[in-house]
């Protein structure tokens, strides 16, 4: 008998993939449907993009019922970070200890069959990206530590959640620094600093592809 599998890829830009990738078919969640269809004749898979560019988590979490749970789902790719710290509008600021209630109140909203994915969010490269170029969002991120520590704090958040519930995590942030550092920065982020190439994509959409074939592999 047939398999159906629905994967939700729930996350800010990063998961929309709107951004740089000039036709469907560059977006990782495609590129993942196409490899999983491809390994797994005899199943079908229903992949959703519930990708928002800009939300925070906050955000994100306000359409969690019905852009997640409305679809039954058996995945969660799971990403999120890099938008809860707007330096020009405070009100939609993500503390620390509101992310982590978040997660949790996702965690526990979640249906028993559904195994989720942690993503973390990728490097922000302080001299391409927006908030860089701007004197008064430097200013701000001055408090925090600076750009990167302040989002890297977040993504330590989403490390540890991930740990804590026993759920497999992808350091998208850890991968791309080590490619970056072998080739170059530029193969796999955009020149805003912050989302991904085509080739970012089909990085990101590899190493998922790795992990959902191996739990899937597992439950035959």
């Amino acid at each position: 008998m047939k398999k159906h599998f629905t994967i939700v890829g729930f996350g800010d830009s990063i998961t929309e993939a709107k951004t740089g990738t000039a036709s469907e078919d560059e977006k990782w969640l495609n590129i993942l449907k196409i490899k999983l269809c491809g390994e797994f004749k005899d199943h079908s898979f229903n992949v959703i993009n519930s990708g928002v560019g800009g939300n925070s988590t906050r955000e994100a979490m306000s359409r969690f019922d019905k852009d997640v749970l409305a679809h039954d789902p058996d995945f969660v790719l799971l990403e999120f970070g890099g938008n809860n710290n707007d330096p020009g509008r405070p009100e939609r600021r993500v503390g620390f200890d509101e992310f982590k209630m978040l997660l949790a109140k996702y965690k526990n909203s979640i249906s028993a069959k559904c195994r989720t994915l942690v993503i973390t969010f990728p490097p922000v490269f302080k001299d391409q990206h927006i908030y860089g170029k701007n004197p008064d969002s430097l200013k701000y991120y001055d408090t925090c530590g600076g750009i990167e520590a302040d989002i890297e704090a977040y993504r330590e958040i989403t490390r540890e959640f991930a740990n804590e519930n026993n759920f497999p995590l992808f350091d998208l942030y850890a991968k791309l620094i080590e490619l970056g550092q072998k080739h170059s920065r530029g193969k796999y982020t955009l020149n805003d600093g912050v989302h991904l190439t085509p080739e970012g994509n089909k990085v990101l959409a590899e190493y998922i592809y790795d992990i959902l074939r191996s739990l899937i592999s597992s439950a035959e």
